[in-house]
């Protein structure tokens, strides 16, 4: 068996998957999640992560970037605390342009190869967007992702700058994939998480081309994809709220109606 073989259930998916980043498909709203990879190692190491892994293979990075920030000899202080955000800046461009524009595109739905890619890429988690093990960026995405941003940092500025730059945007994409989780499986209470969970439940059941960032809506204020309507809000939160009711009536036994309800099937 090849270490990266998909399962059978994958491809059935993926073959009756129409090719559009959306609200979950009738067929996939019943469940929370399913199996990708045969290869128990891929699947379970590689491909899913549990929610706080990410501050533990990150963790030392934010850490020594931000002790190199304050210890520098080549930068004052506050210059490499400067650089240190500016680094958490640059990942808030990058989580908005890679959700924007590496995982948003339209394929042709008689093109199998090309939808198993986007699928991979977010179609996944469009059809199965609870599903709590792949909320956060498991190994395969995130470690090659890690070791591309920081060779671009260290061919920028050398060594100790490209730690500084790294420690920040490690920090910055911590913060993304922790919102990322609390947004699906949190209701928050305060200002801040009712705008994000809000903004973020718009874009998955009912504006999908709105809304890309997840930790910030800067780039969406400043590039023009930020919005809402308090319809598309209360129609979103209602969506979310009856897949979650399909799931466990599906878990439990119960009959589950074919058809998805309208404001959710958008």
């Amino acid at each position: 068996m090849l270490p990266f073989a998909y399962t059978d259930e994958l491809i059935e998916t993926v073959e009756a998957w129409d090719g559009t980043i959306g609200a979950p498909s009738p067929r996939n709203r019943k469940t929370d999640r399913i199996r990708v990879f045969k290869n128990r190692f891929v699947e379970d190491v590689l491909a899913t992560s549990h929610p706080i892994l990410p501050g533990v293979w990150f963790g030392p990075f934010i850490a020594f970037g931000l002790y190199t920030a304050v210890t520098s000899e080549a930068w004052s202080i506050g210059a490499g605390l400067g650089l240190y955000a500016l680094g958490i800046l640059g990942w808030t461009l990058l989580e908005y342009s890679l959700h924007r524009w590496a995982f948003h595109f339209h394929v042709d739905p008689d093109d199998f190869d090309a939808k198993m890619r986007l699928f991979m890429l977010h179609g996944y988690h469009h059809e199965f967007p609870n599903d709590k093990w792949r909320l956060v960026a498991p190994p395969l995405l995130s470690w090659p992702l890690a070791v591309i941003v920081f060779g671009a940092y260290w061919l920028m500025g050398g060594t100790e700058t490209a730690f500084i730059l790294f420690g920040g945007t490690t920090a910055g994409y911590l913060a993304y994939d922790w919102a990322h989780y609390y947004t699906h499986h949190f209701r928050p209470k305060n200002p801040v998480g009712k705008l994000i969970r809000r903004s973020h439940m718009v874009h998955h059941y009912k504006l999908f081309q709105l809304n890309m960032g997840i930790s910030s809506p800067l780039w969406d204020w400043i590039l023009g994809t930020w919005g809402w309507t308090e319809d598309a809000v209360k129609e979103a939160l209602a969506a979310d709220k009856a897949a979650a009711k399909e799931r466990a009536d599906h878990a439990a036994g119960k009959p589950v109606g074919k058809e998805a309800p309208e404001n959710a099937a958008k």
